[in-house]
C-alpha cells in the first residue's frame, strides 16, 4: 500500500511540474505556445497514423488484416495534418481541454482539502481556498470573457501555473499528514 501511494504521490508532482512548466510556456509565448502544442500534437498524431498503416501494410501480406484495421491509421495521420493547417480552430478545443484539466484539478483538491479538515489539521481552509481559486479559474477560461486568444492562452498560462503550485502544496501537505496519522513512510 505504501508502494501505491508514493507512486501516485510522485507521478503527482511530475503532473504538477509539466503543468507548472506548460504554464510557464503559455505565460511568456502566448501565441507561439498554441502553435507549437498544435505543431507537436499533429507531428504525434501523424507519426502514429503513419505507425498504423505502415503496421497495416505489413501484416496485411502475413496475415490478411481486413481493411478496417488501416481505418485508425487513416484517421490518426488526417486528424494530425488537420492540426498543421488548422491551428486557429484547434485553440478552442485546447480552452476547453485545459478547462476541464483544471476544473478536474479542483475538485481533486477540494477533496484532498476536506481530508485534512476532517484529519483536524490546522489550516486546512487555505488548502480550500486554493482548490476554489482552481475551480474558478477553470471556469473562467472555459466561458472566456477575454474574447483575444492572446489573452486567453496567458490567463490560461498563469492558471496552469497556479494549479501546479498548489497541487505541489497540497501534495506536501497530504504526505505530511499521512507520515503522521499512519508512521513515517519511505519519500
Amino acid at each position: 500500500m505504501r508502494n501505491i501511494l508514493r507512486e501516485q504521490r510522485r507521478s503527482s508532482m511530475v503532473a504538477a511540474i509539466v503543468t507548472i512548466l506548460m504554464g510557464v510556456l503559455l505565460i511568456f509565448v502566448p501565441n507561439r505556445s498554441a502553435q507549437l502544442l498544435c505543431a507537436l500534437l499533429g507531428s504525434a498524431l501523424v507519426l502514429t497514423g503513419v505507425i498504423y498503416i505502415f503496421g497495416w501494410l505489413s501484416k496485411r501480406r502475413e496475415t490478411g488484416f481486413p481493411v478496417w484495421f488501416l481505418l485508425p491509421g487513416v484517421i490518426l495521420t488526417a486528424l494530425g495534418l488537420w492540426l498543421f493547417t488548422n491551428p486557429a480552430s484547434v485553440i478552442v478545443l485546447i480552452q476547453f481541454i485545459f478547462a476541464a484539466i483544471l476544473i478536474f484539478h479542483g475538485v481533486i483538491d477540494l477533496q484532498g482539502a476536506v481530508s485534512l479538515m476532517r484529519q483536524g489539521w490546522e489550516r486546512w481552509w487555505m488548502d480550500l481556498l486554493l482548490a476554489g481559486l482552481t475551480l474558478v479559474l477553470g471556469i473562467l477560461i472555459l466561458l472566456n470573457p477575454f474574447g483575444a486568444t492572446e489573452v486567453l492562452m496567458t490567463i490560461l498560462g498563469v492558471a496552469l501555473v497556479f494549479d501546479g503550485v498548489s497541487d505541489l502544496v497540497l501534495i506536501h501537505r497530504l504526505t505530511k499528514a499521512f507520515r503522521q496519522t499512519n508512521g513515517d513512510w519511505d519519500a
